[in-house]
């Protein structure tokens, strides 16, 4: 009973969710309210913004942004070529899976880690910060954590054989949550965190990762002028 709402129902409720929330916060905000007309990009109107921190503590957001980001970015990726080994049985691809999905998480959960201590320990911050900036960081550490004691500590790996099968089966709405029935208890909570993190994601800051950058590349210089300056 319980795999099968985890496992079928639970993934379910999370796509519905991430992509009907998503479109939803996208289809309802875009039409910028200071052009009047549609604007899909950062400078539109889509009041998802990631309440910069950037001004406090400049020296040491440098590094946490950056292994955040791309954290972020060789995680999904390595994912999905996991998902594809696993579906295909290449072990090539199941491997490169491991070791880049190891690597993007030392980097996700430092750079986690980092920004959720900024917050703590800078005054500023913690009077700008919202509940939601807390939890989305406490989510990204719980979800990194998890999977690294899995492959790194416990030393689990080739779990992608079971995920691609399983995968392909929810797609193809024949889900079959046997194929995760031998998966250690920590990688079942891993993937359990994971969808209650994607649906809740909608619904936060981090949509502004839907919004395609090039607007930055026409937007008017910026004057920015140093402290020494400033003093003359």
């Amino acid at each position: 009973m319980f795999e099968n709402f985890f496992f079928v129902g639970l993934p379910y409720i999370t796509l519905l969710l991430f992509l009907g929330g998503s479109a939803y916060r996208a289809f309802t905000t875009m039409k910028s309210r200071f052009r009047g007309k549609p604007d899909w990009s950062v400078r539109g109107d889509f009041l998802w913004t990631t309440r910069s921190t950037g001004f406090f503590g400049r020296a040491s957001i440098g590094p946490a942004t950056l292994c955040l980001h791309w954290g972020l970015v060789i995680l999904i990726l390595s994912h999905i070529l996991g998902f594809f080994g696993g579906g295909l049985n290449s072990p090539s691809l199941v491997e490169v899976f491991r070791w880049a999905g190891m690597f993007g998480g030392i980097l996700l959960f430092y750079g986690a880690s980092w920004a959720f201590v900024r917050r703590l320990i800078k005054p500023q911050l913690r009077a700008m910060s919202t509940t939601e900036d807390y939890l989305v960081l406490l989510f990204l550490i719980v979800i990194s954590g998890l999977g690294l004691y899995t492959s790194a500590v416990q030393l689990i790996f080739g779990l992608s054989y079971g995920l691609g099968p399983w995968l392909y089966g929810l797609l193809t709405f024949r889900p079959d949550p046997t194929l995760l029935s031998g998966f250690p208890l920590l990688a079942k909570l891993h993937l359990i965190v994971n969808f209650i993190f994607l649906a809740w994601f909608p619904f936060t800051k981090l949509v502004h990762m839907f919004s395609y950058p090039f607007g930055y590349i026409t937007r008017p210089y910026i004057s920015m002028r140093s402290y020494v300056a400033l003093k003359r």
